[in-house]
């Protein structure tokens, strides 16, 4: 009957063991299964057991059918997911610095913008009233030599 299917979303409230994740496309496995593998798969120094998304279930799965001698690890997955820590919530945000030069001209820029925008203000306002009621209107024809 309907065209559009929403697909469902399935949520942890811990998140991936690994990357964080709180929600997925697909089912959180449970980690028992491939917690041996998780320091050679994602170079971990730490245990770590919990749920895991299907997208961590399938890079160990990959890493598995990976020859033996190959250092491969995809430690970079390794909680990319997770939100913003203490530390970059706190921390104010960096300004560029500028030369003199390039300062002088984002500053020409920004004043541009502004009178840009106030002759622009200036235009539709006076817009919908007709030339001889505006103040700045004189009919030379009105006056007397």
């Amino acid at each position: 009957m309907f065209g559009f299917h929403k697909p469902k979303i399935y949520r942890s409230l811990d998140g991936c063991c690994i990357c964080r994740a709180k929600s997925s496309s697909s089912r959180f496995t449970d980690s028992t299964r491939y917690e041996k593998d998780f320091q050679s798969c994602f170079g971990l120094e730490e245990s770590r057991s919990g749920e895991l998304c299907n997208a961590c279930v399938l890079l160990v799965k990959r890493w598995k059918k990976l020859p033996v001698e190959t250092k491969k690890t995809w430690n970079h997955v390794v909680d990319a997911r997770a939100g913003h820590g203490l530390k970059t919530a706190g921390r104010p945000k960096r300004s560029r610095i500028m030369s003199g030069s390039r300062m002088k001209f984002h500053h020409i820029k920004k004043l541009q913008k502004k009178l840009k925008r106030q002759n622009s203000d200036v235009h539709s306002s006076t817009s919908s009233i007709s030339p001889s009621q505006s103040p700045c209107y004189s009919n030379h024809s009105d006056r007397k030599s």
